[in-house]
């Protein structure tokens, strides 16, 4: 349901959405410099003091957790705004309450499997992955351990006990996964799904190590 704005805070709501789709269509045509600056400082300053005057009268706009913990700010600091995607949330709210709840973390406890081929034995294994409130627990056969948001240290030391090559950033994508779970409410098979994409890239990049010739018995 949206909130039912006064005079005044519709006024304010209209100049900032002005501001937010110039920045917006500024952003599109890669047109940085002082004009996107000060549309998007402009807003912010509208948007701080739309946001107390909601707030007096107990509709203080909600932002997500991860929006707040980004900009390291409280939404009613007079800074909060001064950045385009609290923008975009704070005129989000206002045409529906409950546009920025965080949304309900299903997977904790939740074990996930990592399948990837192995040069060394010449078939694929199964690591068991299970996300936990810190991070992941991952194992196979006897390595196994509590690992923090990107798999450290027992993913890559599984890896790396069987000689399997794997690509830089694997363990960015593995936070990336931990993180769209907590933050966006990822379902268990979209984390399946992308657990199991890493994996293929790791097996991709294993078959594709160098084998013949003078690299045999590597």
């Amino acid at each position: 349901m949206s909130i039912q704005l006064q005079p005044e805070e519709q006024t304010l709501r209209d100049e900032i959405a002005d501001r937010v789709s110039n920045a917006e269509k500024a952003f599109k045509q890669l047109q940085f410099g002082a004009e996107l600056n000060a549309w998007i400082d402009e807003a912010g300053k509208k948007a701080h003091k739309l946001h107390m005057l909601l707030k007096a009268r107990g509709h203080e706009p909600q932002h997500h957790g991860y929006m707040i913990k980004n900009r390291e700010l409280q939404p009613d600091d007079p800074d909060f705004y001064k950045h385009f995607h609290p923008l975009e949330d704070l005129l989000k709210f206002l045409e529906d309450e409950h546009a920025n709840d965080d949304p309900v973390d299903q997977t904790i406890g939740s074990e996930f499997t990592f399948r990837v081929y192995s040069k060394r034995w010449g078939h694929d294994d199964t690591y068991k992955i299970k996300r936990t409130t810190e991070g992941w627990f991952v194992s196979h056969l006897s390595i196994n351990g509590p690992c923090d948001k990107k798999g450290r240290p027992f993913l890559i030391r599984i890896l790396n006990q069987d000689s399997i090559q794997y690509p830089v950033g694997i363990e960015e994508r593995m936070e990336w996964i931990w993180n769209g779970a907590a933050n966006k409410g990822l379902t268990a098979e979209g984390v399946q799904n992308g657990i199991q994409q890493i994996a293929d890239w790791v097996s991709t990049t294993e078959r594709s190590a160098p084998a013949d010739g003078i690299w045999e018995g590597y």
